[in-house]
């Protein structure tokens, strides 16, 4: 199992990698006289393509709760919520039209689940539903924000501090962890090896921060960098605990088995979408 992470987490990150060097590149491209091509195209689709395997997964995980969803619903709302995120990033902001899209989906997944004339559990599927919309497609949309605002360079070190807490949570707590942190709900996780990862994290993003200021990208000052390591490390742990909640109540392991070692979409992000706003609201305001 390790063998295979440690294959598959290095190939993730350079497939970022490459999607992020070519959305910078393509954000350079102009279109006929000045006019450029907007940015985080490539981004998008790489967002577009990750929704929808993390919608697949989140409404195999909510059916075997013994939920029914409206997984192509969800999809669209997905798309639906990343298009219009991306959009606004291009232009002046405004929360109106995301509001739209997460309005008309509350109202479209109350038709779906009433057909057949059915009317137990509307109100709990209809609003799944729309919480997997908002999950996937509303959190994913705040780094098509960052790109716009920061930088795409900033999104790959927003992902290495979040999985480096990861990484340094396993090895610390392979070492000398004693005291379990959540053992109902992750048994595999200690408090020593979180504090591991955590320190791990602030180091990562300490150079980060070195690196990407250097080159002329957005620079934070020691205390902020600090801060963003420390709380991407706990966010990224909570996000991890989520999946791990909505995992043990539909009674499986793996949200799926596409990524060798790793498991399923959603099993990668999910510590990275519950850092998305947080990584937001330091760098970009």
């Amino acid at each position: 199992m390790l063998i295979k992470r440690l294959i598959t987490g290095p190939l993730l990150i350079l497939l970022l990698l490459a999607l992020l060097w070519a959305d910078e590149l393509v954000g350079t491209q102009s279109i006929g006289g000045d006019t450029e091509l907007p940015r985080g195209l490539v981004l998008l689709g790489l967002l577009l393509v990750a929704s929808a395997f993390a919608v697949v997964e989140l409404s195999t995980v909510a059916i075997a709760a013994g939920r029914r969803v409206a997984a192509g619903l969800v999809m669209a709302g997905c798309w639906a919520l990343l298009l219009t995120i991306w959009g606004n990033s291009a232009g002046p902001q405004t929360i109106g039209w995301p509001l739209c899209v997460i309005a008309a989906c509350w109202f479209g997944a109350l038709v779906v689940h009433t057909r057949g004339h059915r009317t137990t559990g509307v109100f709990t599927d209809a609003a799944i539903s729309v919480a997997t919309i908002v999950y996937v497609g509303g959190f994913l949309g705040f780094y098509l924000l960052i790109r716009q605002d920061v930088s795409a360079w900033w999104i790959l070190a927003i992902v290495l501090i979040t999985k480096s807490c990861d990484i340094g949570a396993y090895f610390t707590g392979m070492a000398c962890g004693r005291h379990k942190l959540i053992p109902w709900l992750s048994p595999g996780k200690t408090v020593e090896g979180l504090a591991g990862g955590v320190i791990f994290a602030v180091c990562i993003a300490i150079v980060a921060n070195y690196l990407l200021s250097d080159a002329g990208f957005t620079a934070l000052t020691w205390p902020m960098t600090i801060v963003l390591g420390l709380l991407l490390a706990l966010f990224g742990q909570a996000g991890d605990l989520c999946m791990s909640l909505l995992k043990r109540d539909a009674g499986i392991k793996d949200s799926s088995s596409i990524l060798p070692g790793m498991g399923g979409v959603m099993d990668v992000l999910d510590s990275v979408l519950l850092v998305g706003p947080v990584a937001w609201l330091i760098l970009a305001t």
